[in-house]
């Protein structure tokens, strides 16, 4: 999950700036060391990137080199330094989003989850009037609550993790989310509400298959007493091979 979520962590992560524009605003002395580290980062020579722009920030503590420390740090894998970075940018320019996005984006590879929430947080209240960066961006928190339920619920703490999946659908209808949820509510004795979230995991289903909404669908009517329609289900997720064994025993258990 990790590996895929960080390419759409970054889509809107700006690594190259105009020189022209920065050369407006930036002082003279910083200009080619900070283009210098650009052209490096273009190279993929990080290290070569982050000196350049050390030396760009003993003239100038602009926010944009900070920021590119970090990006470069990061491609380096060195978290630690990357986030002060960010969080350097951050202090020079609050009103910059991408400090906290891809802030974020390195706590979420350190499984510091709420840490990463807390920064797309900020991009989300940054980013309000900016549509697509804010659909980016919620699928970012999804993913972030998303992984906090999961660590609630190694934890046996259904009900936490149940507050977590409330967060991570609200933000994006995630099939994901969805069936987590189901089975939660069902752990919890929550069965009205188990039967809604495997709706919503079929409606919104996109990366899961049917057999695990209608085995949750089907345990939940076993329970309201309504084997009709658990029965329904059950058949319906004893035809996905993943469920197969475990909704038939269930079956038997009904007959």
């Amino acid at each position: 999950m990790k590996k895929v979520t960080r390419l759409l962590f970054n889509v809107f992560l700006i690594l190259f700036f105009t020189y022209s524009a920065y050369a407006q605003t930036m002082d003279s002395a910083a200009v080619k060391p900070f283009n210098d580290g650009l052209d490096k980062m273009q190279k993929n020579d990080y290290k070569g990137a982050v000196a350049d722009f050390e030396t760009a920030l003993k003239t100038d503590k602009d926010y944009r080199i900070y920021y590119q420390i970090g990006v470069a740090q990061e491609k380096l894998g060195n978290h630690e330094e990357s986030i002060n970075a960010y969080k350097e940018a951050i202090k020079a320019n609050p009103q910059f989003d991408a400090s906290y996005n891809d802030l974020g984006s390195v706590y979420y590879s350190m499984g510091k989850y709420q840490d990463a929430a807390n920064n797309f947080e900020k991009v989300l209240e940054i980013a309000k009037n900016d549509s697509a960066k804010s659909a980016a961006v919620k699928f970012n928190l999804s993913l972030s609550y998303n992984a906090l339920a999961s660590a609630a619920e190694k934890s046996k703490n259904n009900k936490k993790a149940i507050e977590y999946l409330k967060k991570a659908v609200s933000y994006n209808n995630s099939d994901i989310a969805y069936l987590n949820l189901a089975r939660d509510y069902f752990l919890t004795n929550q069965y009205d509400r188990t039967i809604e979230a495997a709706e919503n995991a079929l409606k919104y289903r996109k990366s899961i298959g049917e057999g695990g909404p209608y085995y949750y669908m089907g345990v939940a009517y076993s329970k309201k007493n309504d084997l009709k329609k658990a029965k329904e289900c059950m058949l319906k997720a004893k035809a996905d091979p993943v469920y197969a064994k475990v909704a038939q025993t269930v079956l038997d258990a009904m007959k």
